[in-house]
């Protein structure tokens, strides 16, 4: 995650740099392909498409702050891989019956965002609103997934979807 102006931006490393989202203010929030991918020699959309297949509306905020994404890793979507060390990283337990949520919330110039397991933040838009990360465990009845050979994002919207708050679940990836 990193922000530029008054812009949020969230990718996920391991798929390479196509995918980004991007909260742009109080006006225009999209899932996308980045612009590197669709420069690329062999871009995952076509370019006739665009680069952006989901748009949506950026969550208000509430008494001075808004939960405006969040990332749910399912167990399965976890791959052996060494971590890099520029990254922040989440611990989180080895259990199929409970989900570490990253969760990025937005608090205008003069709030303060309390949460006994901040991860990241903030870091400061233009505007002085500030921009942080925190987990949360939450308890989960997910079966057990085997043979898993990769891992994929699934953008889950507002209006589109059974949740409040925009974000990405990472599911695992198996043959067969």
């Amino acid at each position: 995650m990193w922000v530029n102006k008054e812009d949020t931006y969230i990718a996920v490393a391991s798929i390479g740099g196509i995918w980004k989202a991007s909260l742009h203010g109080d006006e225009s929030w999209r899932i996308a392909q980045t612009s590197e991918n669709a420069r690329s020699a062999s871009p995952v959309l076509d370019p006739h498409i665009g680069r952006n297949l989901w748009e949506f509306e950026p969550v208000p905020f509430d008494r001075g702050g808004r939960k405006a994404f969040a990332i749910a890793p399912l167990r399965s979507a976890y791959l052996r891989q060494e971590p890099d060390s520029k990254d922040v990283h989440i611990e989180v337990r080895d259990s199929w019956d409970e989900i570490t949520v990253a969760y990025v919330w937005m608090t205008e110039p003069d709030i303060d965002y309390e949460n006994d397991r901040i991860i990241g933040g903030p870091l400061t838009l233009a505007s002085g609103r500030r921009v942080w990360v925190s987990a949360r465990t939450e308890p989960l009845a997910q079966p057990e997934e085997t043979d898993i050979v990769g891992s994929m994002i699934e953008p889950h919207l507002p209006g589109r979807h059974d949740v409040t708050t925009p974000g990405f679940l990472a599911r695992g990836v198996r043959l067969g």
